[in-house]
């Protein structure tokens, strides 16, 4: 596993529970709103391999917080990437903790081992524009069989999900809300995050918040699609 960072303690992630963030390195997508350019462009990465935290360093820690950490959240740039997230993940849960993935949804297949071999407690996959308009944010040309099969996969899991989108003013409209929903209608949850303008990966990107009536508006179409709906402001 390639650890970039380590949140040792949160109560953000789940309400009641205590948590702690594991953060990976590198991602597939290349999307021009990304705050974390250093995490996701191998160029500029490469250079600081060496301040990565080991996967050693990781167990060793929460072995010595078993009594105090509830969950543990393997999140950002994209955790499917690791080649060896299966057995992390089995070597966490050894430990009793509850394990959430949060995902862009590149590969069903490790979704369908994790599931399989109950490794996982919660997924939260990113779903940043329909899913056939993919490449308009994530500037990376990929198949949609593969994102639709992921979002088949959790909408069809045991365990609790979400699935979520950043709504972006100017990228986002009510169009595009209706069409992301109708790919994971009956969902069991769905958040709209409002856009944080920030430095991004791409300097000359223009993207604002929305304001509260989109949200609203959006949220309004969301529910006639999924069962729950939120905001995060």
């Amino acid at each position: 596993m390639l650890i970039s960072w380590i949140n040792k303690f949160s109560m953000i992630e789940f309400p009641w529970k205590t948590s702690c963030v594991i953060f990976t390195l590198g991602c597939n997508m290349r999307c021009s709103f990304c705050h974390n350019a250093e995490f996701v462009l191998p160029e500029l990465y490469k250079d600081n391999l060496d301040k990565l935290i080991s996967q050693k360093a990781i167990l060793s820690f929460l072995e010595k917080r078993k009594w105090l950490l509830d969950w543990i959240s393997i999140c950002w740039w994209e955790p499917t990437l690791q080649a060896d997230l299966f057995e992390f993940c089995k070597q966490v849960k050894s430990m009793w903790f509850a394990v959430k993935l949060d995902t862009n949804g590149r590969d069903p297949e490790i979704l369908n081992k994790l599931l399989d071999n109950n490794l996982l407690d919660y997924i939260a996959m990113d779903i940043k524009n329909p899913i056939w308009n993919f490449k308009e944010l994530t500037c990376v040309d990929e198949s949609d069989e593969k994102y639709l099969e992921s979002i088949k996969i959790i909408l069809h899991s045991q365990i609790n999900y979400e699935f979520r989108t950043t709504v972006i003013h100017w990228f986002h409209d009510k169009n595009s809300i209706e069409k992301i929903c109708e790919s994971i209608k009956w969902a069991k949850n769905y958040y709209l995050q409002n856009y944080r303008p920030s430095k991004t990966l791409d300097p000359k990107f223009t993207g604002e918040k929305c304001n509260n009536i989109q949200l609203e508006s959006f949220k309004n179409i969301a529910e006639k699609y999924v069962n729950n709906c939120g905001i995060r402001a």
